[in-house]
């Protein structure tokens, strides 16, 4: 016994001795002090570091506890008298050494010192993040290395994988999983400062974690965030409902790019194959990635059959670039080319799009804007924006935005501003426009003036002696046209104020002088003289007061004001008749128009004024967070003269003593709900020359309604105004129950009996992918309309496929939320 002994202990000695020169370098090993014979309620604390050989590199202590006999154990498979294996129990996870230690339990634990160790039965290896659990493993200490068999469970953070077997490196998080179900899961995006969230909604899904789950083959760990599969699954639904998923020959995940790559795969939805992949990438996060993103495909009456492909290039993260391909049925290929960027001091973007040959027009169309803002620092700044169109019907036909197709001008403009004087600031401006007359329609575009170019100086002065306040609007302009008349407009515009104002009043008496200064190219049969000037004094006093007082409605508190003004503003008759009109028009009626100098805008035509604006304004406010509850408001303007300057020649003036009565209220009442509501009443002529109502009701998040009804007289027997018009607009999106959304908009033209937009849709959320089916309508013209239809699936984590809605019910539809960023309760997800 005494030899055997001997050799015993000269053999770990060997080892343990080789084992310090090959493993210096690794973590601290822990092992159960049943290994080292002695027993477990007996383990002395490790000698400080001072006590401890300088040989020895690698920490050896006995911190982690196996639940034993107390008695000494003097082997693992030791038997007590009765011949009975006692089976030693599973401990708890003690404390580790220190960061980077290694800690192994089992129900069984034997090995050589500083080569390896062995643990059976519920055995554990845990080290910081990394927790390796199976019903057998086998830790080689020398190349830090685990073989792990039975039911093996590796988690690393919020990584976890379970298979028949695995080996890997742990300190290197690297090696082979045999058959493993893995999922993986990483952090989003940090929530932006001040965010806040409407009732309902949880965070958004680019701010929750990003979770993929699956199976594989064999699965290859090569490094903290890679990984490699072989004839492998993943999907981001849950594992037990894997309603879409990806099935490839090869699967790379890469969480340090958010880059997922798949070689000979195809997409399941519901069990059916939607498509082969030879080579697909897929992102694994919220964020930029350079790569094909998903098509979209519809179709609609202008374009038939419309496919798009867009190839993504993140450049840089200041700039990038959008290659898109489409193809259009009935139409044929268009390029599409959109470039961004962004700098400190400058930012904008570039778009181009062309289509060699449009089989319906036989010629080949194209359009593209360009915008660029500049700051170049010293208090000088500038802005381009550049756009233009092959044809004036491009947008209508190939586009279902409905600004899009409303537009008659595309500006064409840049500007040089200096704003370093502090209290003036002077710029330069040149503008023109391409107008679309759309042939197939009988209503006529009149082409604008082009200001080639605008020079303008404004000052503010304030705080002069006494109090004054100094103003200056000043400008040149030289409008160009084709065939109308043109020439030179020098403005200049000096004011002084003297502001008087307490916490309970103030008045503001103000006076001016705006001259004027033309140099003229008469055409046609505009005649008169080429050189004429104007002069106008003008004079206003505006004044008011606030009361307030605390009350109450049901169990608030609030405060309510009363808030009377009084406007009186002078300016003589000028004769303006012979004077151009490069860029007058009417002022909408409104609250602010009638405490402005002038009805008209630009500055051809100067009106006389001798009158009085008077207005009368409550409201009720939370006193604990400053939130408008109420706002009533009634104004009318009273004219003490008859107007003399009309607009042009065939233009009708005002007669008469009273404007028209304006009325509005506003307030926000119950959950969400608010009433918006405006009225202007003509008492000349006992009837409404306007009137708006609108009424919203947003309870939660995706739960929004909408109702307004527009007013407006016929205006057509004066030139240059508005047409008359009824409007009723009915929007809303919806829960319609099992994850069901419906969402549409109704706007009709009542005087014409004609519908506007026409939006019909619903939506469905499953939890890891969303079903959006929208069809829209959409006049384009009094003699033209678009009919498109939407169908899209998006899957979570993986893109989607069909035609996005999604650009068209924000533009569209008040208050529409994207459902897969709520607060949904998904059937069937009781632990969401």
């Amino acid at each position: 016994m005494k030899p055997r002994t001997q050799l015993s202990f000269l053999s770990i000695a060997l080892f343990a001795l080789w084992g310090r020169a090959g493993a210096e370098d690794l973590p601290p090993f822990v092992v159960p002090p049943s290994l080292l014979g002695r027993p477990a309620a007996t383990v002395s604390p490790p000698a400080p570091a001072a006590a401890r050989p300088a040989a020895q590199a690698v920490t050896r202590s006995a911190k982690t506890e196996v639940k034993a006999d107390a008695r000494p154990a003097t082997r693992p498979d030791s038997r007590p008298a009765s011949g009975r294996t006692t089976r030693m129990a599973p401990a708890a996870p003690a404390r580790l050494t220190a960061p980077g230690a290694t800690q192994i339990s089992a129900d069984k634990v034997f090995g050589r010192q500083d080569v390896d160790a062995v643990a059976e039965g519920s055995a554990v290896l845990l080290r910081d993040a990394t927790r390796v659990e199976g019903d057998r493993l086998h830790y080689f200490e020398l190349t830090d290395e685990v073989e792990a068999t039975g039911q093996v469970r590796v988690s690393r953070g919020s990584d976890e994988m379970s298979g028949p077997q695995a080996r890997l490196k742990v300190g290197q998080q690297v090696g082979v999983f045999e058959s493993p179900e893995y999922s993986i899961s990483r952090p989003g995006r940090p929530a932006p400062p001040g965010q806040e969230l409407l009732p309902g909604q949880f965070t958004p899904r680019s701010q929750q974690p990003v979770t993929g789950h699956g199976a594989a083959e064999k699965l290859y760990l090569e490094g903290e965030n890679q990984f490699r599969f072989t004839n492998a699954t993943w999907t981001s639904c849950k594992p037990d409902r894997p309603d879409w998923y990806l099935q490839a020959r090869e699967l790379d995940l890469d969480y340090d790019a958010n880059v997922g790559e798949a070689r000979g795969g195809t997409m399941y939805f519901k069990g059916v194959p939607l498509g082969y992949l030879p080579w697909a990438d897929f992102p694994l996060a919220d964020q930029r990635r350079s790569g094909v993103l998903s098509p979209t495909f519809g179709t609609s009456n202008k374009v038939g059959f419309d496919l798009t492909v867009p190839y993504y290039f993140n450049l840089a993260p200041n700039y990038d670039d959008t290659l898109t391909f489409r193809y259009m049925g009935r139409r044929g290929a268009q390029l599409r080319n959109e470039a961004r960027y962004m700098t400190p001091e400058y930012k904008g973007f570039s778009l181009i799009e062309y289509m060699p040959e449009d089989q319906v027009e036989g010629r080949s169309r194209y359009a593209g804007n360009l915008r660029h803002d500049h700051n170049f620092g010293g208090g000088w700044s500038g802005n381009l924006n550049f756009a233009g169109v092959s044809d004036p019907r491009y947008f209508i036909d190939l586009s279902s935005r409905l600004y899009l197709t409303s537009q008659t001008h595309l500006p064409r403009e840049g500007r040089l501003t200096y704003g370093g004087g502090g209290w003036w600031t002077a710029s330069g401006f040149v503008q023109s426009f391409q107008t679309l007359q759309d042939p197939k329609t009988s209503v006529k575009v009149t082409e604008p003036y082009k200001r080639l170019p605008q020079l303008t100086l404004t000052a503010n002065r304030p705080e002069l002696p006494g109090g004054a306040t100094f103003l200056l609007s000043s400008e040149f302009v030289d409008f160009s046209h084709p065939t109308l008349t043109q020439g030179q407009r020098l403005t200049a515009y000096p004011q002084l104020a003297l502001p008087l104002q307490t916490a309970a009043f103030y008045v503001t008496p103000k006076i001016g002088v705006h001259a004027t200064r033309y140099e003229l190219d008469r055409r046609g049969t505009d005649t008169g003289d080429t050189s004429l000037t104007r002069t106008l004094p003008i004079l206003s006093v505006d004044g008011g007061v606030t009361f307030e007082r605390d009350t109450s409605f049901g169990d608030t508190d609030y405060v309510q004001t009363l808030e009377p003004r009084v406007y009186y503003l002078y300016v003589p008759y000028r004769d303006q008749s012979q004077f151009p009109n490069f860029d007058s028009g009417y002022y909408d009626f409104n609250f602010a128009q009638i405490f402005a100098e002038n009805v008209y805008t630009g500055g051809d035509r100067i009106s006389n004024a001798n009158q009085v604006t008077t207005a009368l304004q409550s409201r009720l406010i939370d006193p604990a967070s400053g939130a408008e509850k109420l706002r009533a408001a009634i104004g009318q303007r009273y004219y003490l003269v008859d107007q003399h300057v009309s607009l042009n020649k065939d233009s009708p003036v005002r007669t008469g003593k009273q404007a028209d009565l304006l009325a509005a209220f506003s307030a926000t009442f119950a959950p969400k709900s608010t009433i918006d509501t405006a009225w202007q009443y003509n008492p000349r002529d006992n009837w409404t020359e306007r009137f708006n109502f609108g009424l919203r009701f947003q309870p939660a998040y995706a739960k929004a309604l909408g109702v307004s009804w527009r007013y407006r007289r016929n205006y057509s027997t004066v030139p240059g105004s508005p047409d008359g018009f009824r409007d009723l607009d009915i929007t809303g999106q919806w829960p319609l129950g099992g994850n069901w959304y419906g969402v549409g908009r109704y706007n009709r033209n009542l005087r014409d009996h004609r519908l506007t937009q026409g939006i019909a849709g619903v939506e469905y959320n499953a939890g890891c992918w969303v079903f959006r089916g929208v069809v829209q309508h959409l006049t384009t013209s009094a003699t033209d309309s678009t009919r498109a239809m939407f169908f899209q699936l998006e899957f979570n984590g993986a893109g989607s496929i069909g035609s996005s809605p999604l650009n068209v019910l924000r533009r569209s539809v008040p208050g529409y939320a994207k459902i897969n960023d709520g607060s949904t309760p998904f059937v069937g997800d009781d632990d969401l």
